[in-house]
């Protein structure tokens, strides 16, 4: 039989490929809501070329070293490596790495002015930073109106000074964006200082990054305030955050309850640790896999004593004097239908009431978005239900002309990536608004790589994951010293090899092929294979000139399963098969796979 898979079903449809398939086929990349060019990265750190590594981070996603500390790390679930040995490449911390490990601090060069349109922002966190970073470097005059006396937003009031240092905000933050010539006007507050309609009046365009900070009431099962929310004792976290971070008078007792399991509700819960709390609890209504934090938060959390309680519900803050708090009454709960979050609903059970003694109660149930500063029945402005502006999905704008708006303040509270692809996604669209036009795509260009090791080590594979070091227990009870001390450069360099690098594809030249099988068998992840014509489906455009032919076979790559090791390309004797980097950028270079070299250096 010329062709032994004639018999079977048709498998497979070739396509013509486009830029986004190579970007695609990167799913860090994809995961990314900046979409970081992380390969790239991750392959400069394996070669020790931190400064390079750093501008390439900054070049997506503005705060490298706020990020390589604070991120929510949307990239690492999706990473391949998970299917190597079921631990993803330390993304996060090696972007820390390359930031830590530089020999420069890269002040950027202040782009020129070419537009003669101008922008202002309201908020200088996250989305409206990256907002203004891209739209600078269109040419644009851009003015920020921030209501604290720093930058960054959530990573200067919201994230613990122990997690992450005000040395690395004030540079990525405030130094970073008067290198590039944005104007910021501290300590002013839109529609206090400064009303949103002269701003419309000044400004050729007005884009809302003002957050979302206004924390959650502290409800019941009924969702009712309960008895006691008032008392001397319960705190906001996200207040707290905030107090503790400008260095402001704190009370937090001997021994506190956090109500709540996300990323705020484990700083407060360590922060609570680092000001004396001798006894700490975690209290959440839903079980620990529904909870908002990461696995290596809580772990954290756990390694300083922090008491985890799942499946409860606050009741009441009860007080024995009727002005502080004294303890707390909780019900218990299990786990009913899923609700409109898609996690399943916490239903009490009658009966299963109990108390803890606590001295303060911290709820951290989120945010939302203050909207009493913005005029909305004035400006004409559509809004949903709690007064927070809709927008057109497609062009960040509300209903009134010039007037956009995004970030947490318009999504809700969510992560500092996030916001930062928002952020660059509106300055995107304020851009065409202004009678700007998108960067055309590039072709994808194929470049080989004349080193197909590219750098990695002979046993990369077998590289095991690392923690990121961390002070000991004995050393963490400092509000200042910052507790996860970081991969050292010799650390960084071994956890960057591990990466499969997946900008890399391997190519087969069909003109020199001779279908030896060699490569198949030589495979360790079976992801080549041969496959007879019949196997595509039929009218498959780039087999036309085969339908005809007698029999004939594909050489198909599993890109999903391959490791990018290289073996096929040694066993090949016919030089078929080679490493290609495809290298290419889409429209405003929001996507793109990055032309620095990656070459081997010993």
């Amino acid at each position: 039989m010329i062709d032994p898979d004639s018999e079977l079903e048709a498998r497979y449809r070739s396509v013509t490929v486009t830029p986004d398939w190579y970007q695609t086929n990167i799913p860090c990349q994809v995961g990314c809501p900046a979409h970081t060019d992380v390969s790239t990265y991750i392959g400069l750190i394996s070669q020790a070329r931190f400064d390079e590594a750093y501008l390439l981070n900054r070049k997506a996603n503005v705060v490298p070293g706020v990020l390589g500390r604070t991120c929510a790390k949307p990239c690492e679930p999706v990473c391949r490596r998970n299917k190597v040995d079921g631990k993803p490449i330390a993304i996060c911390w090696l972007k820390r790495a390359a930031a830590d490990h530089r020999e420069y601090r890269h002040h950027a060069v202040c782009p020129p002015v070419t537009k003669d349109k101008k922008v202002a922002i309201v908020g200088a966190g996250s989305a409206g930073m990256a907002c203004a970073r891209d739209l600078r470097d269109m040419g644009y005059a851009v003015t920020i109106y921030e209501q604290y006396p720093t930058a960054g937003g959530v990573m200067v009031n919201g994230i613990p000074v122990w997690r992450l240092p005000r040395y690395v905000t004030t540079e990525e933050c405030d130094e970073y964006m008067a290198d590039i010539g944005v104007e910021i006007k501290y300590n002013t507050r839109v529609g206090r200082d400064v009303q949103i309609k002269d701003l419309l009046e000044e400004y050729d365009a007005v884009y809302l990054a003002a957050g979302c900070y206004v924390p959650n009431a502290l409800t019941g099962p009924d969702n009712k305030v309960i008895k006691g929310a008032d008392l001397h004792g319960v705190i906001d976290g996200i207040r707290l955050l905030e107090k503790t971070n400008y260095g402001e008078p704190a009370f937090i007792g001997k021994s506190v309850a956090v109500l709540g399991s996300g990323f705020t509700a484990m700083d407060c819960s360590r922060t609570s640790v680092r000001f004396g709390a001798e006894k700490v609890y975690i209290m959440y209504r839903r079980s620990k896999e529904e909870a908002g934090s990461d696995e290596y938060e809580m772990d954290e959390a756990m390694f300083e004593h922090v008491e985890f309680n799942y499946l409860v519900t606050q009741l009441e803050v009860m007080s024995e004097d009727g002005i502080h708090v004294s303890g707390m009454r909780f019900i218990r709960n299990k786990l009913g239908d899923p609700d409109a979050s898609g996690r399943r609903r916490p239903v009490p059970i009658p009966g299963t009431e109990f108390e803890i003694k606590v001295d303060t109660v911290i709820p951290a149930f989120g945010q939302y978005s203050d909207v009493s500063w913005l005029p909305a029945e004035e400006l004409g402005l559509e809004v949903n239900r709690w007064g927070v502006p809709l927008l057109d999905i497609e062009t960040w704008m509300t209903n009134h002309p010039g007037l956009f708006a995004g970030g947490d303040f318009t999504q809700g509270a969510r992560n500092l990536i996030s916001a930062i692809g928002d952020g660059r996604d509106a300055a995107a669209a304020i851009n065409r608004y202004l009678g700007g036009v998108d960067m055309p795509a590039e072709a994808a260009e194929e470049v080989e790589l004349p080193d197909y090791r590219r750098g990695m080590v002979d046993n990369y594979e077998s590289i095991p994951h690392q923690m990121l070091p961390s002070l000991p227990l004995k050393d963490r009870y400092a509000h200042t010293r910052e507790t996860e001390t970081g991969y050292t450069p010799e650390q960084a360099v071994i956890q960057a090899r591990r990466c499969l690098q997946c900008q890399l594809n391997i190519m087969i030249d069909p003109s020199i092929c001779i279908l030896c099988s060699g490569c198949v068998d030589i495979c360790p992840y079976d992801c080549i294979s041969m496959e007879g014509l019949s196997r595509v489906v039929k009218g498959d455009p780039m087999h036309e000139d085969a339908e005809d032919w007698r029999g004939g076979a594909d050489m198909i790559i599993d890109e999903e399963k391959c490791i990018r090791c290289g073996l096929c390309i040694v066993r090949c004797p016919t030089d078929a098969i080679s490493m290609v980097q495809f290298e290419v950028s889409s429209p405003n270079a929001r996507w793109s796979v990055s032309k620095i070299p990656v070459i081997n250096v010993n």
